[in-house]
């Protein structure tokens, strides 16, 4: 018995820290968290480290995944609105669908004094929006009523990697030299397009919101960035959130 309360004297008293720094009448404010980066770049095992990380502190946790706009989708399938689906027309659906679908579920969950982590969030919709070929103050401008992340965690990998990554789990017939070609130079738009939102955000230009970055070497030890991604949440959680953007 001992031991067992020795081993949970570390958690307990990170419980009882928590407990002193929020009013009895009070519920902690909500947090969002968000990873963007490019695919395979670890943005949802840093989040899930992250996440077990936070309830070990008492915190609520929801983790929401940007998903593919179901009105694109819907148009892209009907052969008559198929011929007006321009990137730009596709780019305000999309921006509509996410407020609704997304934007909506974190409002309820910060309300609710929850730790949401999004797996990718506005800026994957930006650096898409981008590398088809349109305006990056358009496009963040579309996202600018989405809940505002308290921190956004940036895994900045190469371009190749990525595209390598990609490539390596489809069919013999997608990766031809042609595709992984028309691939590889789509995939370095959008890295610029996410470099372009972090260097924003490092000048105090933040878009579609100001809000603090985190850049993550993916080449580094993870280790080393789940520390870095710790010490950079902590004085949120402990401050209740208070680092949002207004």
């Amino acid at each position: 018995m001992a031991s067992s309360s020795k081993s949970l004297s570390g958690y307990d008293r990170d419980m009882a820290a928590d407990r002193a720094r929020t009013p009895d009448h009070l519920s902690p404010r909500g947090l969002l968290v968000v990873a963007e980066g490019l695919d395979g770049s670890g943005k949802s095992a840093t989040l899930d480290g992250l996440a077990r990380w936070l309830e070990r502190r008492g915190r609520e946790v929801r983790t929401i995944a940007w998903e593919p706009s179901e009105l694109v989708a819907r148009a892209a399938a009907d052969l008559r609105s198929r011929t007006a689906l321009t990137p730009r027309v596709a780019a305000l659906l999309a921006a509509a669908d996410a407020q609704h679908r997304i934007g909506a579920r974190v409002s309820r969950r910060l309300t609710a004094g929850d730790v949401v982590l999004a797996d990718r969030y506005a800026w994957t919709a930006i650096a898409r929006e981008v590398a088809r070929g349109l305006d990056l103050d358009w496009s963040g401008d579309l996202h600018r009523s989405l809940p505002a992340p308290d921190i956004v965690l940036y895994h900045r990998g190469d371009a190749g990697s990525a595209v390598e990554r990609a490539l390596a789990t489809r069919p013999a017939s997608v990766r031809s030299a042609a595709v992984g070609a028309a691939y590889g130079t789509f995939v370095e738009r959008l890295l610029a397009a996410f470099d372009a939102l972090a260097e924003r955000a490092r000048n105090g230009l933040g878009m579609p919101w100001p809000t603090r970055v985190v850049e993550l070497d993916v080449g580094a030890d993870p280790v080393v960035n789940a520390r870095i991604v710790r010490d950079a949440v902590r004085p949120l959680v402990e401050a209740g959130g208070s680092g949002r953007a207004a």
